[in-house]
């Protein structure tokens, strides 16, 4: 085990159990642990921790820690991860096959109402890859697009019509407007419409005053910007530091509340204050939820070799003496140690492990699997070459030790 070992809170229990089943989109405790820790395995970050133990444990309430040795630019990236769990068990948005075709209708009217039929008729079409295209394939049924009008990026869209009639630009979503702003560096359009279909407003209104080709930006579906509830008091500060990062790349600010797609879950982003820049940050739904997700799930396992079964412990403790193991205390063996820790209660913080180590390691199994001083006792006399007398009291003071932490309760 290495000298000095840490647990980084992950998922802390106060959510409950039926907001991450909500998530995981499974039926009890375990299998959505399961399918979490799968989500957060398949991310080019959880490959980059080396030597880790994921640790959950289902009851009385879901909780989930990472054992290991880490590096101050890992704990942010981990508290970052905290960070996004706590706010997509908060709310998060889903958005299954049947669920895009109704969004996609709403879009639709919007476009009708704001153009009307035949202004409609004289437009292109284009989408961002790849989401966008899922969404143009259901506008172009919802209104009845001809071939003609829809058009691939790098194509000039108006080759064959007047310059002022206009191209619509689609897309599953925009967070930021970052992939929008690259497509029209590179789009000779004069007249453009943008249509996500899932947006905060303030952003859509930002792409207007900053683009003055862009008619219009037209979404169906609001998102809200969560940046305000995730730093508080500390928001000013956080979003003047966001501005002087951000530049002249994307159009807002904000922090968008997470959204997913039956396609795919958009690339989260965070800042690497060692290399001072926006890198890929954690992605979560589970991949059985995902198109890409699941892909790149394969990828990731295929090039470690891995089964892709998720690689978490989940404990559960059966004894039925008097003595548990205490709520928010997760453990794990690693070499021939064992390691103990008691969560932190604050969101994404870490706490020391305990050290245990041969007779002590030797206690905690048997107290573990017996849940009493005379189940354990009679189980390590037969082990140890000691008289019963001084097993018990060694293991008695054990106890008594693991009581004072808070890692040990009575029934």
């Amino acid at each position: 085990m290495p000298p000095h070992l840490d647990a980084i809170t992950l998922l802390d229990g106060r959510h409950g159990l039926e907001r991450l089943l909500a998530f995981t989109r499974q039926a009890d405790a375990e299998a959505a642990l399961g399918a979490l820790a799968q989500g957060i395995q398949a991310n080019p970050l959880w490959q980059a921790l080396g030597v880790v133990r994921l640790v959950g444990r289902a009851r009385p309430a879901p909780v989930l820690a990472l054992f290991g040795t880490f590096s101050p630019a890992q704990r942010l990236q981990l508290q970052d991860l905290a960070a996004q769990l706590d706010e997509l068990l908060t709310a998060h948005r889903y958005v299954d096959y049947h669920d895009a075709e109704r969004a996609a209708e709403g879009l639709a009217e919007a476009l009708r109402r704001r153009y009307g039929s035949e202004a409609l008729s004289c437009l292109s079409f284009t989408a961002i890859p790849r989401g966008g295209w899922i969404v143009l394939g259901m506008l172009a049924y919802l209104l009845d697009l001809r071939p003609d009008q829809l058009v691939a990026p790098g194509r000039d869209p108006l080759e064959r019509r007047a310059d002022d009639e206009g191209l619509v630009v689609v897309d599953d979503c925009a967070l930021s407007g970052l992939r929008f702003q690259q497509f029209l560096s590179q789009c000779d359009a004069a007249r453009v419409i943008f249509c996500p279909l899932y947006a905060n407003p303030a952003l859509c209104r930002a792409i207007e005053a900053a683009e003055p080709r862009v008619e219009a930006c037209l979404h169906a579906v609001d998102l809200q910007d969560v940046a305000p509830a995730r730093f508080g008091k500390a928001y000013p500060q956080w979003l003047a530091e966001r501005r002087a990062r951000i530049g002249d790349s994307g159009y807002w600010c904000g922090i968008a509340e997470y959204v997913a797609f039956a396609w795919c879950e958009p690339q989260t982003r965070y800042w690497n204050t060692e290399t001072e820049r926006f890198e890929a940050g954690w992605n979560l739904l589970p991949p059985a939820l995902s198109l890409k997700r699941r892909i790149a799930a394969s990828r990731l396992h295929a090039a470690r070799g891995g089964t892709g079964e998720p690689d978490v412990e989940l404990l559960d403790h059966h004894a039925h003496g008097p003595l548990i193991v205490a709520d928010g205390v997760l453990w794990t063996e690693i070499d021939s140690a064992v390691a103990l820790a008691r969560l932190s209660a604050e969101p994404s913080g870490s706490a020391p492990c305990l050290r245990l180590e041969e007779t002590a390691a030797d206690m905690w199994r048997a107290l573990l699997a017996h849940g009493s001083l005379e189940g354990a006792e009679a189980e390590l006399v037969a082990r140890y070459a000691v008289p019963g007398e001084t097993l018990r009291r060694d293991l008695a003071g054990f106890v008594a030790q693991l009581q004072g932490h808070g890692i040990l309760a009575c029934r």
